[in-house]
Formats: structure tokens, sequence, C-alpha cells
């Protein structure tokens, strides 16, 4: 059986409001950091190696703790984030994700992964409802101003119409 490679979606905010979404991002991002700390710090935990893996060495408490900021994470980016799959699978026709690796192994390559969509969404498409939103700020930027001055104000937003965003 030959593997094949998944055709990507294209990286796109779902989600109208950009700079929202980039600073929810940055606030799950910092969460990542913290748990990132702190998995060093995890001791190992007695677990019966005749019915469970190695991976309850970390406890089963710090496992929940994981599951559920991934789950969040991955909540938020299903609900104002397209593209993002490649977070949670592999490239390849039958996508899945190790959750037999201790938090160690795991934890850097998601906080890897956020870096990786963080830096890309300068790039990613945005929804007719930003431009919508955007022209309406040029237009109320422009409304009381002399010729001169929204000539310079259209000039600025022309050249990068999505500084404020």
């Amino acid at each position: 059986m030959a593997i094949e490679r998944k055709k990507r979606d294209p990286l796109a905010f779902k989600n109208p409001n950009r700079a929202w979404v980039m600073a929810e991002l940055a606030k799950l991002y910092k969460e990542w950091e913290k748990w990132a700390e702190y998995v060093p710090t995890i001791e190992d935990h007695p677990y019966d190696r005749n019915t469970h893996s190695e991976i309850f060495a970390d406890g089963v408490e710090n496992l929940d703790k994981h599951d559920i900021l991934r789950e969040k994470t991955l909540t938020f980016l299903d609900n104002n984030i397209q593209g993002h799959n490649y977070m949670l699978a592999n490239e390849y026709e039958e996508p899945f994700e190790r959750n037999d690796l201790r938090l160690s192994l795991r934890v850097p390559h998601r906080i890897k992964d956020l870096k990786v969509l963080m830096a890309s969404l300068e790039y990613a498409l945005v929804p007719d409802g930003f431009w919508k939103e955007q022209g309406k700020s040029l237009l109320a930027n422009l409304q009381d101003k002399a010729p001169d001055s929204a000539l310079k104000i259209a000039e600025s937003y022309l050249r990068n119409p999505t500084q404020s965003g």
C-alpha cells in the first residue's frame, strides 16, 4: 500500500476579527509555555507496568491537564482557523497523533507547532467580513479629514491594509 501525501487546506482565518484571534492564540501559547516549564519537574508516579504504559509515570492528573489544554487549543483552532490540521495529524492520508509518549516529548512538539502556526498566520487568508470591517475603519478615518490628510491616510492603508488588524 502506497502512502500518499494529503493535500493541505489553505491556512485562513474563519473569524473576521483577526486581532482577537491572534490575541487569544497568544494567551493559549502562554499557557503552553507555562505547561512546558512545569512538565520537566514532574516526578515519576507509580503505575502498574503489567496493565499501563510508561506514560502513566507522568501521573493521571498531569495527563488529564495535558489533554484538557490540547483539546482547548484544538477547539479554539477549529472554530477560528482553517488549515491548522497539520498540528493534529501527520501529512499522510492516514493521520494520527502520538499519545503514547511521555509529556516531556509531546509538549515541545506542540510548542513548536504553535510557533509555526503563529508565524504562518501573517500570510493566512482572511474572510470577507474582515475586509468589510477594514473598509469601515478606513471610511471612519477619512470622514472628517481635509483632502490632503485623507489622501495620506488612504495611501497608508493601501500600502498595508492589515496594519490595524
